[in-house]
């Protein structure tokens, strides 16, 4: 399908203490030349002058700054609101250390379609650029978990083809919005982690596709979003908490009984390598994680307890 010219495109990249790892992510939306793509910036509640140095190198985007961080499912939300309200046909979540190549919109257009709900580029390490970090994602009959990602494998024949899958990731997604107005935002329960794998999920149960355009390539920088630490104790608690919330409301999708012994299996595993390698306080995080998620779904709160929303130690 090709892209019709009324098309209009707002561009969502969340900030959170990195405006110049930001700004990279802004130039690299602009190098595009896209003439319907308009770039929004959201300061999710740094609490630092990121909202300031951003303001005053503000240049081709609009901003939004809020007083709170709201994580990324509610962050992301706030913009894709604005683009509803606002009347933009799609809207294109970045991670704001994820860079776009120069044609990277117009190749995901190339496999726009009006049952595709959800489209990303594939995805590559910034420090290898021949190394792919996400180009498939599958999801396991019975477990649900996410596989077969091509993660860590150098690009190659068998990752050169446009493919429908069932998972994918919020490191960058196209979104169809009339399509996302039926099936609902991102599910502002999950702060970071695992938002992506339930909205993909949703798109499918309400019958639309997920694809994943290989033409279309993206750069990106892992680690920064959590602060450059792969294994921190604040990554470990949200993975953990999202985890909770995650397959408690979709393992009705396979066995409950199959889900909940692989999951309690996976977590014992888990913390026992933590724990083995010297990484106590992030298994401990790990643990508090899984407490505070299974205590906030079975009482069907919104999300995180505010008090300790960003306190893995809590």
């Amino acid at each position: 399908m090709n892209r019709p010219e009324a098309d209009r495109t707002l561009a969502i990249i969340l900030n959170w203490r990195q405006p110049d790892v930001t700004l990279e992510c802004v130039q690299a939306l602009q190098a595009m030349h896209e003439p319907h793509l308009d770039i929004l910036v959201i300061d999710n509640g740094s609490g630092d002058n990121s909202a300031i140095l951003l303001a005053e190198r503000q240049e081709g985007f609009r901003l939004l700054p809020l007083a709170d961080n709201l994580g990324f499912a509610a962050g992301n939300n706030q913009g894709l609101r604005m683009a509803l309200e606002e009347g933009y046909d799609y809207a294109l979540l970045v991670n704001n250390d994820a860079f776009a190549a120069p044609d990277m919109l117009a190749h995901l257009f190339e496999e726009t379609a009006s049952d595709i709900g959800l489209l990303a580029p594939k995805i590559y390490y910034e420090a290898e650029p021949e190394r792919i970090w996400f180009a498939n994602g599958r999801s396991h009959p019975l477990t649900l978990d996410l596989r077969d990602t091509g993660q860590g494998e150098l690009d190659g024949p068998q990752w050169a083809f446009s493919r429908d899958v069932d998972y994918l990731l919020g490191t960058c997604l196209l979104v169809n919005l009339s399509l996302a107005s039926e099936v609902g935002l991102l599910d502002e329960r999950y702060f970071f982690y695992f938002e992506d794998l339930d909205w993909s999920l949703r798109f499918r149960q309400a019958g639309y596709r997920l694809r994943l355009a290989a033409g279309a390539h993206l750069a990106h920088r892992v680690g920064l979003s959590t602060g450059g630490e792969e294994d921190s104790p604040l990554r470990r608690y949200y993975l953990a908490y999202g985890s909770v919330l995650f397959w408690r409301q979709h393992a009705r999708l396979g066995s409950p009984l199959i889900i909940f012994a692989f999951r309690l299996l996976s977590g014992l595993k888990i913390v026992a390598r933590l724990t083995l390698t010297g990484r106590l306080a992030v298994a401990t995080a790990y643990l508090r994680g899984l407490r505070h998620g299974w205590q906030d779904s079975n009482q069907g709160e919104v999300g995180p307890n505010q008090k300790r929303r960003l306190g893995p130690t809590s």
